[in-house]
């Protein structure tokens, strides 16, 4: 067992590190990062796996059961989305109050590439922060809601976190904030949906979600065309020019689905997928 694990971790870190080098065009030394917890590939690999395993079995064990286990679960999903709002919140707050101490402006910041990079314990916590929202997942199998189960919902859960990985190795400091202080505020707000909807379902406002979803990608989409055509290179150019298509991809998808939801089917209104 030993040995399979040590081949396991020696293929896919030679594959993130080859990654990290693609990437990295020599820009950058050795992160201080990089044996932080969970911020090796095979580790961040072993969790994408594990996520997309559930998926499938957890999806067709739960198919086999005549109903779902969503009022069982009302406890957990009160506990864990207050804590989703509580470290939401938090993580925006600390995105804002960092870069304020530091002078930031709003693009083509400083990267500090050491072990006192302002920003790098609170992204790999914004990291981390992303293993916890694959619960989101969890509950949804649990409760037999397949219409939410979409392909929407699996690729951004396990791109994301991904992409992340990438982040916490590579552009854990400098213009990151901006991502942190949008997603965390956008997510608490999501999280406040999700706990006001296990006492009821008329809620007004969560078409609002979807647009506040799709402002936030409009904001780092024109955050990183800025950065990649003002020849700033206090960040990876490769990772930006990769972020700002992947957001792209996030915003083609959200807007597909508030037009599926919110426009052609006016009296269904569907759970807003989250960012």
């Amino acid at each position: 067992m030993a040995t399979l694990l040590e081949s396991y971790y020696s293929v896919t870190d030679s594959l993130g590190e080859s990654a990290i080098s693609f990437f990295n065009e020599g820009q950058f030394t050795s992160p201080p990062t990089k044996d932080w917890p969970l911020a090796h590939f095979g580790s961040a690999l072993a969790i994408v796996g594990i996520y997309l395993g559930f998926v499938v079995i957890g999806s067709a064990v739960m198919q086999a059961h005549k109903t779902g286990y969503s009022k069982s679960l009302y406890g957990i999903r009160f506990a864990y989305n207050l804590l989703q709002m509580i470290l939401c919140s938090y993580m925006a707050m600390e995105a804002i109050f960092i870069p304020y101490r530091q002078g930031y402006s709003l693009a083509c910041n400083e990267f500090v590439r050491s072990e006192d990079a302002p920003l790098a314990k609170l992204l790999w916590l914004f990291y981390m922060s992303k293993i916890l929202d694959f619960m989101d997942t969890f509950f949804i199998i649990m409760g037999k809601k397949w219409k939410q189960l979409s392909f929407l919902h699996v690729y951004h859960h396990t791109t994301i976190f991904l992409f992340y990985w990438l982040n916490v190795n590579l552009n854990y400091d400098g213009d990151i904030y901006l991502t942190i202080v949008l997603n965390g505020l956008i997510h608490a707000m999501m999280y406040t949906y999700y706990f006001v909807s296990l006492h009821t379902t008329e809620i007004w406002w969560k078409s609002f979600l979807t647009l506040g979803q799709m402002f936030q990608f409009c904001c780092m989409i024109t955050q990183a065309l800025y950065l990649v055509t003002s020849n700033c290179d206090q960040s990876p150019v490769r990772v930006t020019y990769l972020y700002c298509v992947y957001i792209i991809t996030l915003l083609f998808l959200f807007a597909q689905f508030f037009v599926t939801s919110y426009t052609k089917k006016p009296k269904k209104h569907g759970k807003p997928h989250k960012e």
